[in-house]
C-alpha cells in the first residue's frame, strides 16, 4: 500500500483507535457529528486567525503609545487642538 492519494479519490474519514473510518460508512448520526467538527475546527482555525491579528493590533497600539512617551513623536500643542477644533467647525458650518 503506497501513501499517495488522489485528491478525486480521497474519502472523508475519522481515525478512531487508530482505525480509519470512511465518514460514509458511519450511521447517520455519526456523519452528522463529523459535518458539526469539521464545522468547529474551521471555526476554532477562524479564531485563532483572529486572535493573531487582535494581537498584532495590540502590539501596533502599545509601541505607538510607547513611542508617543518618549517623545519620538512631536506632541500636539493647545494651540495646535485650538485650530483643530476651529477647522471642525468652520466644516460643520458650511455643510
Amino acid at each position: 500500500m503506497t501513501n499517495e492519494t488522489n485528491n478525486e479519490d480521497t474519502k472523508p474519514f475519522i481515525t478512531i483507535d487508530d482505525v480509519q473510518i470512511n465518514v460514509e460508512d458511519l450511521p447517520e448520526e455519526g456523519q452528522g457529528v463529523f459535518v458539526r467538527l469539521q464545522r468547529l475546527n474551521q471555526k476554532k482555525a477562524n479564531l485563532t486567525l483572529d486572535l493573531e491579528e487582535l494581537q498584532a493590533g495590540i502590539n501596533f497600539f502599545s509601541d505607538r503609545i510607547v513611542s508617543i512617551v518618549n517623545g519620538a513623536e512631536p506632541q500636539a500643542s493647545e494651540d495646535d487642538v485650538e485650530v483643530v477644533d476651529e477647522e471642525l467647525s468652520e466644516s460643520n458650518d458650511s455643510d
